[in-house]
C-alpha cells in the first residue's frame, strides 16, 4: 500500500509551519547573541553602519546551518503532537497505515532540509565566512591607520604608540614611541625616528615598520638596549578579526570542499617533516572537511527521533507528555551540539582520527533513531515522552511517601 498523496501532503505542511517558526527564532537568538561583537564596531569603534549590515548578513548562514537541525527535530515534534493529540493519527492508522509508512513525509522532508544543509555547508558558508574574514580585516586596516592621532598616546590593545607626526593617512609615522606589554614579564621600549603601518592582505596581518631606532628592555633597573635599522613589530588587530591571521589566503572554514582537500593531501604528504604547527593545520583541515558533511547528516539522524517523540499515546495527560516531548527534544539537540563541540575540539588537537570524532555524535544518534523507528512498528509501542511524564507524574507521590516514612 503506497501513502496516499493527500495525507503526504498534509503531514508535510503540518511540519512545514512549526519548521519556519523555529527556524526563525533559532537564527534570530544565535544571530542576536553573535552580532553584540559587530554592533561594538559601530558604536564605539565609528564603523559605517551600511558597512556593518553587509557584515551581519554574512554570519547569518553560519547560524542557519546550526539551526536546520534544530527546527527540524522542534517542528517534527509539535507536528506529530498537534496530529496525536487531534486524534488524527488514530484514523490514519485505522485506515490500515502503519506508523513506519507515515515517516516516508517525515523522511522526506529532512532530506529537503539535508540538501539545503549541504549547499551552504559546502558552498554558502564558505564563501560567507570568507567576505567576513575580508571586510573584518579591512575594518583591522582602516582603524590601524586612521585610528592614530598625532602627538598622542594612542591604545592599540597592548601596545600604546605615540608619534609626533603622522603621514600618509595615518599610514606614515615619524619620532616614533611604543610601549609594548604583550609580554609581563619584560618591558619593552620602541623608539624609532620613521615608522610605516604594513598590510598584508593574503594573511591578513598588519604590521608597524620601524627604521633607524633602538629597543630598550628588561626588568627593573636592568635594561639592555639594542639598535636596529629597521624592525616590525605585528599589531594586535585580534579586537577586530575573531581569529588569528590566515594561513595561505583563507582559513579553513573559508575554504570550499576541493580546497579543503588540496590542502589535506599537500599537508597529509610531507607528514614526517611537519612542525607542530602545521600538523595542528592539518587537523584543523581535516576536522573542516568532515564537519561540512556531519552537521547536514544530523537532519536525517534527527527526523525518526523527532517523530518518536511526538507521537502521544491515545491514553493519559496528553498535555504532560507533549511538554515533556518538547523539553527531552530540546535536551537532546543541546546534548548532540555539545558532542559536536567536545569532537571538534579533540579531533583538531589530534587525540582521535577527524572522521571519527566528528562522526561518533551522529552514528550515537542514528542507532538511537534506528532503535525508535523500530518500536514504532511495535503495537506495544509506547511514546518517549509519555514514559517521561509518566515518571515525572508518579515522582512528586514518591516524594511524599518518603517524607512521610522520614518523619514516621
Amino acid at each position: 500500500m503506497s501513502l496516499p498523496p493527500l495525507i503526504f501532503r498534509y503531514v508535510f505542511r503540518e511540519i512545514l509551519t512549526p519548521f519556519w517558526i523555529t527556524l526563525f527564532v533559532f537564527t534570530g537568538i544565535l544571530f542576536l547573541g553573535r552580532s553584540l561583537k559587530l554592533v561594538d564596531l559601530v558604536v564605539n569603534r565609528n564603523v559605517p553602519a551600511s558597512d556593518m549590515i553587509i557584515l551581519f548578513s554574512y554570519i547569518v548562514p553560519r547560524f542557519l546551518e546550526i539551526a536546520l537541525p534544530m527546527s527540524l527535530l522542534l517542528a517534527v515534534i509539535v507536528a506529530f503532537g498537534r496530529l496525536s493529540h487531534d486524534s488524527e493519527l488514530i484514523v490514519i492508522r485505522a485506515t490500515g497505515m502503519s506508523l513506519k509508512r507515515l515517516a516516508v513525509p517525515v523522511l522526506l522532508f529532512s532530506a529537503t532540509v539535508f540538501a539545503i544543509a549541504v549547499l551552504l555547508s559546502f558552498w554558502i558558508r564558505p564563501w560567507a565566512n570568507h567576505r567576513l574574514g575580508v571586510g573584518m580585516f579591512e575594518i583591522a586596516k582602516t582603524q590601524a591607520s586612521a585610528g592614530l592621532v598625532a602627538g598622542v598616546f594612542n591604545e592599540f590593545g597592548q601596545l600604546t604608540i605615540y608619534a609626533e607626526g603622522i603621514e600618509a593617512h595615518g599610514e606614515k609615522l615619524n619620532n616614533v614611541i611604543i610601549g609594548d606589554r604583550r609580554d609581563p614579564e619584560v618591558n619593552r621600549i620602541f623608539i624609532a625616528q620613521h615608522g610605516k603601518i604594513l598590510s598584508d592582505p593574503w594573511r591578513r596581518s598588519l604590521s608597524l615598520q620601524l627604521y633607524d631606532g633602538s629597543i630598550a628592555e628588561g626588568r627593573g633597573s636592568n635594561f639592555t638596549v639594542t639598535y636596529f635599522e629597521i624592525n616590525n613589530i605585528s599589531l594586535p588587530h585580534s579586537a577586530l578579526l575573531e581569529e588569528r591571521p590566515a594561513q595561505g589566503g583563507k582559513r579553513a572554514s573559508e575554504m570550499y570542499v576541493g580546497e579543503l582537500v588540496s590542502g589535506i593531501n599537500s599537508l597529509a604528504g610531507a607528514t614526517e617533516r611537519l612542525d607542530k604547527e602545521q600538523r595542528r593545520e592539518l587537523a584543523k583541515h581535516q576536522v573542516e572537511l568532515h564537519k561540512r558533511l556531519a552537521l547536514p547528516f544530523s537532519c536525517l539522524c534527527v527526523a525518526v527521533i523527532a517523530m518518536a517523540l511526538g507521537i502521544q499515546p491515545a491514553r493519559g495527560s496528553q498535555a504532560s507528555s507533549a511538554s515533556a516531548s518538547v523539553g527531552l527534544g530540546i535536551g537532546l539537540i543541546l546534548l548532540y551540539y555539545f558532542m559536536f563541540a567536545v569532537a571538534d575540539a579533540i579531533g583538531e588537537q589530534g587525540i582521535v582520527p577527524a572522521w571519527l570524532a566528528m562522526w561518533t555524535p551522529n552514528g550515537l544518534f542514528a542507532l538511537l533513531g534506528l532503535y525508535l523507528f523500530e518500536r514504532m512498528g511495535s503495537e506495544q509501542w509506547m511514546a518517549v515522552s509519555q514514559a517521561l511524564a509518566d515518571t515525572l507524574g508518579r515522582l512528586p507521590a514518591k516524594l511524599r511517601l518518603s517524607s512521610q516514612r522520614q518523619t514516621a
